[in-house]
């Protein structure tokens, strides 16, 4: 009797890894493609800014977003972590945080509404509601670089 409880209480763990950690990503949902590129700021690299894709119009999927880097490139993923965007249509917003001294805002301990950090972009950039930004993401994926200014 204890050998089949054992087996069973396998069986049954097996079944609840598989089923919480899934078998890869959902076959239903759009193909994802690499997406890359740099965010400069009066031609200068856009480090530790955010980059967010929000799909339009008819363009299926979850959207995308990154952090830049140092040299202000960055790689879309998805929600879950999965690298690359549906192809299509996309708003964008940039934006970066910044502290009252200019430093980067990390927001390791507290979000940005509970402390003076500021945003450094211009609304046409980095507001939802404003962002004149927009991008095709073409079959195959690619490179779109986004050359802002402070003005």
């Amino acid at each position: 009797m204890n050998v089949i409880r054992s087996r069973t209480y396998i069986w049954q763990v097996v079944l609840c890894l598989v089923a919480v950690g899934g078998c890869g990503r959902d076959a239903r949902l759009p193909e994802l493609v690499p997406l890359e590129g740099q965010v400069t700021l009066d031609g200068q690299p856009l480090s530790h800014g955010s980059v967010t894709f929000l799909p339009s119009g008819d363009t299926k999927g979850r959207g995308g977003a990154a952090i830049t880097d140092e040299n202000g490139r960055y790689e879309l993923e998805e929600q879950d972590g999965t690298l690359g965007v549906v192809v299509g249509s996309y708003r964008v917003v940039v934006s970066k945080l910044v502290n009252p001294d200019g430093s980067d805002f990390t927001g390791e301990d507290l979000g940005p509404m509970d402390t003076s950090a500021r945003e450094l972009l211009p609304a046409k950039y980095s507001d939802l509601s404003q962002s004149e930004l927009t991008a095709e993401v073409p079959p195959g994926g690619g490179n779109i670089d986004f050359q802002l200014t402070s003005e």
